[in-house]
């Protein structure tokens, strides 16, 4: 995953976690658009995986398995975004020099 990619993925997943703490029904959406941002990789299987829980699920809902389906969910989001994390910050800055 290229940085500016990651970096992009970054913002998807934030906005994600976002909608799913405010039970906001935009957060399919969201998780569909990130899936198809997200380059081949683990970041884009959690998030197709997340994205076809999302649709699968009453996310907004109070009972026990709405709960649940929020945290894991979540849980695929953070893996995500620990991936972008970790391709943004590995990938060498091209302007420093070599000293």
């Amino acid at each position: 995953m290229r940085r500016e990619e990651a970096i992009r993925l970054l913002a998807l997943c934030a906005q994600c976690e976002m909608a799913l703490v405010r039970r906001d029904a935009v957060v399919v959406a969201l998780l569909a658009q990130a899936s198809r941002a997200a380059p081949e990789g683990i970041a884009a299987t959690a998030l197709a995986h997340a994205a076809n829980m999302a649709r699968a699920s009453d996310l907004l809902g109070e009972a026990g398995d709405a709960r649940a389906a929020r945290k894991a969910v979540q849980a695929l989001t953070r893996i995500a975004t620990q991936e972008a994390q970790a391709a943004a910050l590995s990938e060498q800055d091209p302007r420093q020099t070599d000293a």
